[in-house]
């Protein structure tokens, strides 16, 4: 295959990558909010599927994020009903309410579809996600 050709697929590849990121993005902050908001709760989810909870601290030395400003978004969070606290002895670890689960699982099925179809090799230039 030509360098150039080698490139250029390359190119699509990337630009397909880049736009189905952006629209899942897209799709998360629609669900829990602004950039860090979506970062905080996805955290939160992938600790809670794994069976590692979080704490503020550890929250804060994953994302290497302040503790005092993971616990000003964490007590939005709350009050928003995406997140809640769960007391363990002396710690308190953050888990994804029911809501939270409830819209994550609404969205995931497009989620898996869409890489489902970019593995394929099957994703057009919106990597198959509808508006």
């Amino acid at each position: 295959m030509e360098p150039d050709a080698e490139e250029r697929i390359k190119a699509a590849a990337q630009a397909q990558v880049i736009e189905c990121l952006n629209r899942f993005y897209a799709m998360e902050t629609g669900l829990w909010g602004g950039p860090l908001d979506a970062l905080i709760v996805r955290t939160i989810i992938v600790g809670d599927i794994q069976g590692r909870p979080y704490d503020l601290s550890a929250l804060a030395g994953v994302l290497d994020i302040p503790v005092s400003t993971i616990h000003r978004r964490v007590n939005d969070l709350v009050e928003r009903n995406l997140l809640e606290r769960s007391a363990a002895g002396r710690s308190v670890y953050l888990k994804p309410t029911v809501q939270t689960r409830q819209a994550l699982d609404m969205t995931f099925d497009d989620m898996l579809a869409t890489l489902t179809r970019l593995y394929r090799g099957d994703v057009g230039p919106r990597c198959g996600v509808p508006d």
